[in-house]
């Protein structure tokens, strides 16, 4: 009877130990701002290895009808390693743009960076700072 309870507790701690030594250390890292116009969150999703990128932007002004196609670029501050961009974008009815971005980098982000957005619509341009959240 010992010997199961024993054999019982090892295998309770070598599966607990295994759980744990399973996960991946990520960590999501959050960015958001907004100015007159638009707003947006950029979302950096970090694993020991890599990093990928979801961003959400928001027009929050009038005449939305009339925004055919918008364009953006985000990169940091200090205009390091990191920065993406599209054009010819279209928002939602809502007036919303969401994307997974297929890019993949080393880690590179810090919850210290300032992102800075510039989005480009209709002969129009904001430019806006994200920081962390």
């Amino acid at each position: 009877m010992i010997f199961v309870k024993k054999l019982t507790l090892v295998a309770i701690f070598l599966v607990t130990l295994l759980l744990f030594a399973c996960q991946s250390n990520k960590n999501n890292i959050m960015f958001v701002g907004e100015d007159e116009n638009w707003s947006s969150k950029v979302t950096v999703n970090q694993t020991a290895s890599d990093e990928t990128y979801y961003i959400q932007i928001n027009y929050k002004g009038h005449g939305m009808q009339n925004i055919e196609a918008f364009s953006y670029s985000v990169k940091t501050k200090d205009n390091s390693v990191f920065d993406f961009s599209e054009i010819n974008s279209s928002l939602s009815k809502e007036g919303i743009y969401q994307k997974d971005l297929p890019i993949s980098n080393s880690p590179s982000i810090s919850v210290d960076d300032e992102l800075v957005i510039k989005v480009e619509w209709n002969g129009n341009s904001e430019d806006f700072s994200l920081i962390y959240k």
